[in-house]
């Protein structure tokens, strides 16, 4: 009764440990993702950046921390214990585990391969905000080149970089998982060692699907041994690390689509009149704009509404006539009231390169836009 008791332990330790890894790090990494996100789509400069984002909603940055983090932490996980059941097939006729070359290599092709293109579609759908087939495919966008290259996500190497990131890293998990499962295997008895893999054989080769049905079975079996042993934990730990840095990649190349928000100004504000910009060559002054405007904003991105503020990035123009974000903060007495709405972009994600017409095949922007 010992026994059992123990190894239950040991498995609740360790998922709680890999539980607890990703929601300490969900609101961290929202922040550093959304401050990537800042600096390269707004364009600001770093302590900008920074403060812009210490006035996001705590909430807001945990969202976006575990949209971007916590399916692929999970996926790495499943993944690199796959790719490492693969390195160690169990021969049931001779009880030891050998290296079988051609199948090896055709199932860690195959799994490199379902990891990347799950991988790609998981980074379109979290750009288009949704599940949907216009998020998978993606759609021309009606911009200039530019423009388009910066609002959307694009394949490469906007998904393809990271993707290619994750890929390394479970297979170099799954690696070390092998190598950590040789030494166990070295240094413990032989029923040790048998144990490690008698629930996890794999009989002769079957077709390809039923081989990776039998596989994917297996592999339970194979993470909860290699839990309680902990040989399996160096190679998770090299997959996290790996899926961190392919996370932040991808936040870095994601548009920063923060919701708009337009207010209603009190008769007081709207009597200020700001000085006009062609008057003094210098950046506009006072307020952004004394009414209310005619149609949805696309040039006041919302950031919190706190401590009796409400703080947003509005879009204006620079001397040079380039477009320039700026952290704008209204006390609510200057405000009637304030509307939020969502970033309803419509083409988030880029169609397929090999698409006619892709982005690519864009007219290209004047010198200075905004």
């Amino acid at each position: 009764m010992t026994t059992p008791r123990t190894n239950f332990l040991a498995i609740v330790q360790t998922l709680a440990a890999y539980v607890a890894v990703p929601v300490a790090l969900v609101y961290p990494f929202g922040f550093v993702a959304l401050f990537l996100q800042f600096m390269r789509y707004f364009g600001l400069e770093f302590y900008t950046s920074w403060y812009a984002v210490s006035l996001v909603h705590r909430m807001v940055v945990i969202g976006q921390g575990a949209t971007i983090l916590i399916v692929a932490l999970i996926g790495s996980v499943l993944f690199s214990g796959m790719v490492g059941r693969i390195l160690l097939w169990y021969d049931d006729r001779t009880g030891v585990d050998r290296f079988v070359p051609r199948a090896t290599v055709v199932s860690l092709t195959l799994v490199s391969l379902i990891a990347l293109v799950l991988y790609v579609l998981y980074s379109r759908i979290l750009a288009a905000g949704r599940v949907s087939w216009l998020g998978i495919a993606g759609s021309q966008s009606n911009e200039c080149r530019d423009n388009a290259m910066r609002h959307q996500l694009n394949l490469w190497p906007d998904s393809l970089g990271p993707a290619a990131v994750f890929v390394l890293g479970i297979l170099l998990g799954g690696l070390l998982i092998y190598g950590a499962h040789f030494e166990f295997s070295q240094r413990s008895s032989a029923d040790e060692w048998r144990n490690s893999m008698a629930e996890a054989r794999l009989r002769g080769v079957p077709d390809f699907f039923s081989r990776l049905w039998s596989l994917t079975r297996s592999t339970v079996g194979f993470f909860i041994r290699g839990v309680t042993q902990k040989w399996i934990l160096p190679g998770l730990t090299v997959a996290y690390i790996f899926c961190v840095a392919a996370s932040l990649w991808l936040a870095w190349s994601t548009p920063a689509f923060m919701p708009y928000v337009n207010f209603g100004f009190t008769s007081a504000v709207s009597d200020v009149q700001p000085v006009p910009e062609e008057s003094s060559g210098e950046p506009e002054q006072g307020l952004f704009y004394t009414k209310e405007p005619p149609s949805q904003p696309t040039s006041d991105r919302f950031l919190s509404h706190a401590d009796g503020h409400w703080h947003f990035l509005h879009r204006g123009k620079s001397p040079a006539g380039t477009r320039e974000y700026r952290v704008i903060s209204l006390q609510e007495g200057e405000v009637s009231y304030a509307r939020v709405v969502d970033a309803t972009v419509k083409a988030r994600v880029a169609p397929y390169p090999w698409e006619d017409p892709s982005t690519t095949d864009l007219k290209p922007c004047a010198k200075f836009h905004w």
